[in-house]
């Protein structure tokens, strides 16, 4: 009996002497400088990656393996590493990363909102975007948001969300003729006062405010935006050619070049500093 449980003890030993082995080698890339993980081949490491999924492995080394297994280009046997994982916001991740790297899109969006994992989410609404897709960009951006809201864990996120929200309605508004823009600049509004109540000490969100009152017509509204930019950051290039352009909207025009004399010494190169330009240009 002795000796079955001296066996049996071996045994464990050598079970768990390979899983600390296999993690560590799994983790190579990611090991201290002068570590011996760091001596292992990378052939070594890459076969020892692509070890049986049915291994009793920590969950944890699953999700490494699937990774390396994907950055390799092994979709399928990443898959195989997480099929047995419990749900995870991690698991879920990759789920995604697999179902795109097999064209589904529709999947990878599921996978990536359950996982909350808002990176992911935007890259594809960037892609749909860029595709013309303005629609698709729009519902995801606004399924996005549903699921960050829903995680309190993701409330980091959300103001970032609502930004690129107002930018995907004010990219719709410029998409439509004149006259029937208001309706999705004043939506475009509200995204980027939802970001700034969310963040009231980010200068990008008071500037994008500002200049969709701007847009608005609200010249009053336009100035206390960027004005809470300017005392955000009191070098904001931003917020002094949003100064000139309100001067110029207001018939003073000596203010405005004034303004614009001052952006252009902080960036000449400014979108908003060469816009201002081509307005003062007009006259």
């Amino acid at each position: 009996m002795r000796v079955l449980s001296i066996g049996a003890g071996l045994v464990l030993a050598l079970v768990l002497g390979a899983v600390q082995v296999v993690s560590s080698l799994a983790l190579r890339d990611a090991a201290q400088p002068g570590s011996w993980v760091r001596l292992v081949p990378a052939v070594t490491a890459a076969r020892i990656d692509a070890l049986d999924p049915r291994l009793p492995l920590p969950g944890p080394l699953r999700l490494v393996l699937a990774r390396e297994a994907l950055a390799a280009g092994d979709v399928a046997l990443a898959e195989r590493q997480i099929a047995s994982l419990a749900p995870s916001g991690d698991r879920d991740e990759l789920l995604g990363l697999i179902a795109e790297r097999r064209g589904d899109s529709a999947g990878a969006v599921r996978a990536f909102l359950d996982a909350g994992d808002a990176p992911d989410l935007e890259r594809l609404i960037d892609g749909e975007q860029r595709s013309g897709d303005l629609t698709g960009a729009l519902r995801l951006e606004h399924a996005t948001i549903g699921r960050l809201r829903a995680d309190r864990a993701q409330t980091g996120a959300l103001p970032e969300a609502y930004y690129r929200l107002g930018v995907l309605e004010q990219d719709a508004a410029y998409r439509l003729p004149r006259g029937t823009r208001r309706p999705a600049e004043q939506r475009s509004l509200a995204a980027y006062e939802d970001a700034v109540a969310l963040a009231p000490l980010a200068e990008r969100y008071l500037i994008a405010a500002g200049n969709q009152e701007l847009n608005l017509g609200d010249l009053d509204r336009a100035q206390r935006y960027f004005e809470r930019a300017r005392e955000v950051d009191p070098t904001s290039v931003d917020a002094i050619a949003g100064f000139g352009d309100l001067a110029y909207r207001r018939g003073r025009l000596d203010e405005a070049r004034a303004d614009l004399a001052t952006a252009q010494a902080m960036d000449a190169q400014a979108p908003a500093v060469r816009r201002l330009v081509d307005e003062l240009n007009r006259h």
